[in-house]
Order: structure tokens, then sequence, then C-alpha cells
């Protein structure tokens, strides 16, 4: 496992609140890859752990549908319900499909149990893109584009499914400057987050138009800050 804390750290903020309880449902295995590399990195650095971070995986076939429903069937369980009550529930989902994603997100909000929505739009890799370059407002990025840019950014041939579910492809990614990737990812990530509230555009209502962004940013920071401040 890569290091995302190297050397001597240099904290200038005061200590941020520790990530807490989270219980992520995500859409693919992909996305679990790289958030479990957040997980263990914590539980195998942390001296004192605040926070338990408990993932949830679907292999939803590339359809923010199905990890709602996947969700919501879960903690219907009076058990899991229990189990989680005081957990924050958050939804990791891509906005490609289903094409009525906007009624999605809709139902997102809607539900009792108060879902943290932690999208990318148009997929995850368009996150994961943002770790090596600065991706601009308005300029809607494809689905092609976007795996083209990836195989050549880690240095294979094609970056297809099996690439996708190698637990080593994140590691590749995030080299041995992961925490610094990171932070100009969630750098980007805000200011496209500002252009679009600039723009008077919201998920809620136009996500479609909102190509690219991410909000699954704000996990992630919560997540580098938590090894930051507690790990080695």
């Amino acid at each position: 496992m890569a290091r995302l804390v190297n050397g001597e750290r240099k904290i200038i903020n005061p200590r941020p609140e520790n990530a807490g309880k989270l219980l992520i449902f995500c859409e693919g295995v992909t996305e679990l890859n790289y958030l479990d590399y957040f997980r263990k990195y914590i539980d195998n650095n942390a001296h004192e752990k605040y926070s338990d971070i408990v993932i949830k995986t679907i292999n939803a076939e590339g359809n923010a549908m199905r990890v709602y429903n996947f969700a919501e069937e879960y903690l219907s369980s009076e058990e899991n319900a229990s189990k989680y009550l005081y957990y924050e529930k958050h939804l990791v989902f891509d906005c490609d499909a289903p094409d009525n994603i906007q009624e999605v997100i809709a139902l997102m909000k809607e539900s009792d149990n108060n879902y943290v929505l932690d999208y990318s739009n148009l997929l995850f890799e368009t996150w994961l893109l943002m770790h090596f370059q600065i991706l601009e407002p308005g300029k809607n990025v494809d689905k092609r584009s976007i795996m083209n840019t990836m195989s050549e950014y880690i240095g294979v041939e094609d970056y297809d499914s099996k690439i996708k579910a190698s637990t080593g492809t994140i590691g590749k990614i995030l080299g041995s400057n992961g925490n610094e990737k990171i932070r100009a990812a969630i750098d980007n990530a805000k200011k496209l987050e500002k252009y679009w509230n600039d723009e008077g555009f919201d998920m809620y209502y136009n996500i479609k138009d909102m190509n690219p962004s991410v909000k699954v940013y704000g996990l992630v920071e919560r997540l580098l800050d938590e090894v930051v401040y507690l790990c080695k």
C-alpha cells in the first residue's frame, strides 16, 4: 500500500472532525477499491480509531437506481437499521444511467434514510481522472475519452473491466504522491462545484447539464483528513 502521509506532517489548520461512523453503499468494484484503500489505511495506521467505515457494494451494472434500491432494501431490515442507526449513510453512484437519473436522485433525496449523495458525473473515472489533470467546466466529457485517457495515465493498452476490478489499479493511480494527487482533485472538484453554483445549476434539478462534476470529493476529503491527522 502506497503511503498517503510521507515524511514530517506540517499541519496548519485546526484538527478537523473525525470521519465518524459511515455506512457507504457504492456502485461497483472500482468505487469499492478506492474507498477501501482509505478504510484499510486508517485501520492499519491510526493509533486511536475514532471512526468506523463500513462499505457495502453491489454489482449495479452502472445503474444508480440499483444502488438506491439495494440501500433501501438493506436498511429495511430491522437488524441493519438498528445496527447502523447512528451512522451517516452515503450513496456513491455514477450519473450515466439510468436515463431518468434526475428522478432517481429525487428518490434518494426524499428517502427517510437521509442519504448523503456522493455522485460522479458521468463516471467514477471522472473523479479518478482528476487525480492527473484539471477538468474544465462546460466542456462535456464522454465515456470513451475518459477511458482512453485513463489508459494513457496508468500505462495500459485498454482500461477494461479487468483493470477496473484490480485492487492494484488504485495504488497505481495514487502512486508515491497520493496525498498531493487527491488534494489537487479535491481542489478541482470544488472549483467545478462553484462554477455550477454560480451558473444557477443544482444537482437536484440539472444533473445532466453539470458535466463534468463530482460530489464524492467531500467524502474523500474527510477520509484523507482522517489519515493525515491520525496516521503515521
